[in-house]
């Protein structure tokens, strides 16, 4: 058993590490992208832990050939200036790498912050340091072995306005009023003016002094937009306008200006802004190998993303930096692009596909060849053997054929609609729509033309119909109170009668609406007593049709025209402004029905009813518009076909006084109300709405006569 464990961990011992080296990382080009960004990306392809230190900022363009994680890090860590460090199966990149060796610190930075780099170094080496505003400004430094004073004084040497001062193992960044920089130490022979051209001869002195010194001299206006001071050493130029001799002095500092109503506005930018003017750009375009290959066969030195970038649909690289910097690496690209000796360069001209969306079609094995397009025409070039000549030229005759598609004819539904919910084996460039909304052109291969017809036999299907039976009855109840002689209270109960016969629905045979079956005997005989005491009322009796998804409007309404008026302000009366407008009032019920796979109904009722006051319907056309009440119920519901809804709850009461009087006897002032009879209502009104959906599905099938034979014979026949 003991044996058995130790050779476990033996092969533990010799396959992890190799599985852990065998992390490849694919392929991947980014393009002026973050640079923590890009090593959260690698971390995550690697499946490996990076650990990002705050110092590292800023873009990077790199192209990431098929490599082991390691090297693509390493490779890209030393392209970007950055150091890493592996500690607990975890990558520690910083910008800064800082080492403590018997008292002396080695310092290695590119680029970076003087305030950052200070606290790093007081953390790392565990001193207390502590300092006044420092310039905002990056500083590269790479030292080694050295004290650590000596090394605070490297850091700040070019500003003579700054001390280290040393006490109890502490340090201390003092700034200072530096003598020899400040403005009224300038001479004024520092800056001569001759004409329009000025010469500058100073040795050292503050940004902020030569700035004033100068503008003093041109007798111009500036604004400082640059907060922090730095020194200037060296500052030497003969008859220079004035625009080239400012510019000249911004770039010692880190300054840039924009001149506006002939003032000077003076702000910071960064070092590599200014190093971009002074950058050479070379395009190298490959003839016979592609830029990928290319990419990969570069040394890691030359592979760096600050001046290095790709271009594979031109098959161009493109390099920016010095010519010292750049010369090596064209050089080296020239010795790569060299002819084989069994390759021949070959030009394709394509008939009827563009070149763009043929190369978007080419496999691996062919795109590896890196077939470049010629500016303005649909061909290409590529370097080919004789076995890939053969290769292309089958491809091309694959694909570049005329199409001009086979017409596809749509039984139920218009073409904007397939456009706009195509199956996945269609493409949109595939389907040329006519004019003719039933017809369709499909451009593509016989396979996925065949999978198109199969999948469009599920989409070119017949909506479902809907038949709405559709039953609106106003339900009202009298409750009253007479005044006459004799004080009488009149109840009206709704089930005072007994002697209803059953199978009489006289008062329902008007009615198309099937209440016996649709909403059971019950409630027929209650609506046929309802209807006969006039304590019911038909509204709506109709029968709708419409698509499934398609909204259908049902109106019963009243208008009543109105003329507008408005007051006139000199005289105060309200006079007609010849506008006439309508208040109508009924019922509005819209239905918009949906057909769910399972057979249900989904409908969306709103129902509105308004009803315009009493006194208004005989108001003439010229008065003010009367009152309107309305009541409004939106609801959804979900039923079966042929299973009826109701909707209710509509209700409202309103209080009615009429006056019977006496011939002549009534019209007594103050004695006629002795001859009158005072008839006070509360009327309660209910509107219910009865709903029956039936779907109507299409069928293609033949008509079955015999069965609809048998029908009638049972419907017919049988039932007498």
């Amino acid at each position: 058993m003991k044996n058995g464990r130790t050779l476990i961990g033996v092969l533990l011992f010799l396959v992890l590490p190799w599985t852990l080296m065998g992390q490849t990382i694919k392929k991947m080009d980014f393009r002026n992208q973050s640079i923590s960004d890009i090593l959260m990306v690698l971390a995550d392809m690697g499946n490996q832990s990076i650990i990002i230190d705050p110092n590292v900022t800023g873009t990077a363009t790199f192209y990431f050939s098929d490599s082991e994680f390691e090297e693509a890090l390493f490779q890209f860590i030393d392209a970007c200036n950055l150091f890493c460090e592996k500690r607990n199966n975890a990558y520690y990149i910083s910008k800064i790498q800082i080492s403590v060796a018997n008292d002396l610190v080695s310092v290695l930075a590119e680029d970076v912050d003087i305030e950052m780099l200070i606290k790093t170094i007081s953390r790392n080496v565990g001193k207390t340091i502590v300092f006044d505003t420092l310039p905002r400004a990056v500083i590269s430094i790479h030292s080694q072995q050295v004290k650590l004073k000596d090394v605070l004084e490297i850091i700040i040497k070019k500003y003579a306005e700054y001390s280290v001062q040393e006490e109890n193992g502490a340090f201390y960044l003092k700034r200072t009023e530096s003598t020899s920089s400040s403005p009224d130490r300038l001479g004024s022979n520092a800056i001569r003016k001759d004409g329009d051209l000025y010469t500058m001869e100073i040795q050292r002195a503050s940004f902020s002094a030569t700035i004033a010194l100068l503008f003093k001299t041109a007798g111009r206006e500036y604004s400082m937009l640059q907060r922090a001071d730095s020194t200037l050493d060296n500052l030497y130029f003969e008859r220079k306008p004035f625009n080239q001799l400012l510019r000249l002095v911004l770039e010692q500092a880190n300054c840039d200006f924009t001149e506006n109503n002939d003032i000077y506005y003076i702000f910071e930018v960064q070092r590599r802004d200014i190093l971009k003017n002074y950058k050479e750009i070379m395009v190298i375009q490959m003839q016979n190998i592609s830029v990928e290959e290319a990419a990969n066969l570069l040394p890691s030195d030359y592979n760096s993303a600050s001046f290095l970038k790709i271009n594979k649909n031109a098959n161009s690289i493109y390099l920016t930096g010095s010519t010292e910097e750049l010369q090596p690496i064209a050089n080296f690209l020239t010795m790569l692009d060299v002819p084989s000796k069994d390759k021949s360069i070959l030009r394709f001209e394509l008939q009827f596909l563009k070149v763009t969306d043929f190369l978007s079609l080419l496999p691996k094995e062919l795109i590896a060849a890196g077939p470049l397009v010629i500016p303005d025409t649909n061909a290409f070039v590529v370097s080919l053997t004789d076995d890939m000549t053969e290769k292309y030229n089958s491809f091309i005759g694959l694909v570049d054929k005329k199409n001009v598609g086979m017409p596809i004819r749509l039984k139920y539904i218009k073409s904007e609609e397939l456009v706009q919910n195509l199956p996945p084996s269609v493409q949109k460039e595939e389907i040329i729509v006519s004019v003719d909304p039933s017809l369709v052109f499909y451009r593509g291969t016989d396979e996925k033309r065949n999978k198109f017809l199969e999948q469009l036999k599920l989409i070119d299907q017949p909506k479902p119909q809907i038949r709405y039976q559709l039953l609106v009855i106003q339900y009202q109840r009298n409750d009253n109170i007479n005044w006459n002689r004799s004080l009488t209270i009149n109840g009206n109960p709704l089930n005072n009668h007994t002697d209803i016969k059953s199978g009489m629905f006289s008062n329902l045979l008007n009615v198309q609406f099937d209440v016996i079956s649709g909403l059971g005997p019950q409630m027929a005989f209650q609506l046929n007593l309802q209807l006969g005491e006039d304590r019911a009322r038909v509204l709506a009796d109709t029968t709708l049709n419409g698509l499934s998804g398609q909204e259908i409007k049902f109106e019963n309404t009243n208008t009543f025209r109105y003329r507008d008026t408005t007051i006139d302000p000199e005289t105060g009366r309200p006079f007609y402004t010849g506008v006439t407008r309508e208040i109508r009032s009924g019922l509005v019920l819209g239905i918009n029905g949906w057909v769910s796979g399972d057979g249900m109904v989904t409908m969306k009722v709103n129902a509105a009813v308004s009803k315009q006051d009493e006194s208004g319907a005989n108001a003439s056309a010229t008065t003010n518009p009367p009152p309107t009440s309305e009541r409004i119920v939106n609801t959804q519901v979900r039923t079966k076909s042929g299973t009826p809804i109701v909707i209710g709850g509509l209700l409202q009461i309103e209080k009615v006084e009429l006056i019977h009087k006496t011939p002549l006897l009534g019209s007594i002032p103050i004695l006629g109300r002795l001859f009158q009879d005072i008839t006070i209502s509360d009327i309660t009104t209910e509107m219910v709405i009865y709903i029956i959906p039936n779907v109507h599905l299409g069928d293609n099938s033949p008509p079955n006569y015999s069965r609809r034979c048998e029908d009638l014979y049972k419907k017919y026949i049988l039932s007498e």
